[in-house]
């Protein structure tokens, strides 16, 4: 999300967040919309396995991985 925004112009903020780089996004990249939901799932993946002692279960990285993949197919054809 961060590359597709930088390609169009816009500088993304230091986050982690992607539901605040979904609001950067959506208005510049026609083409462009994702679930509200999976955003927030991610986001909130991204940030809590990131330290010690935390782990994901089966589904739930299972889940991520899923919701990563689709995520990735829908970007990749929006970089010209």
């Amino acid at each position: 999300m961060k590359g597709l925004l930088i390609q169009l112009g816009v500088t993304p903020p230091r986050t982690h967040d992607l539901t605040q780089l979904d609001r950067l996004l959506a208005p510049v990249c026609t083409g462009w919309a994702w679930p509200i939901e999976d955003l927030r799932f991610l986001t909130g993946a991204a940030v809590s396995f990131r330290y010690p002692g935390e782990t994901a279960e089966l589904e739930e990285a299972s889940q991520a991985f899923e919701k990563c993949t689709r995520m990735r197919e829908k970007l990749l054809p929006l970089f010209e």
